[in-house]
């Protein structure tokens, strides 16, 4: 992009916007049946009725 001297446009990196997806939602899946919560998991899955396990900080995984 260039600006009107003809040089390139300067953006900074307040000009753009980050977003998306977290990194991994490894926590929301269930291992046994793959339902993907839309918030944090339940100790039990709604879909299948599988225990989710929880890591050794007491988190599901």
């Amino acid at each position: 992009m260039a600006e009107a001297g003809g040089g390139p446009a300067e953006v900074s990196r307040h000009d753009r916007v980050d977003g998306g997806d977290p990194v991994c939602w490894l926590s929301r899946v269930c291992p046994e049946c793959g339902f993907l919560a839309d918030g944090e998991p339940a100790p039990v899955c709604p879909r299948c009725g599988a225990v989710v396990a929880e890591d050794e900080g007491g988190d599901p995984r």
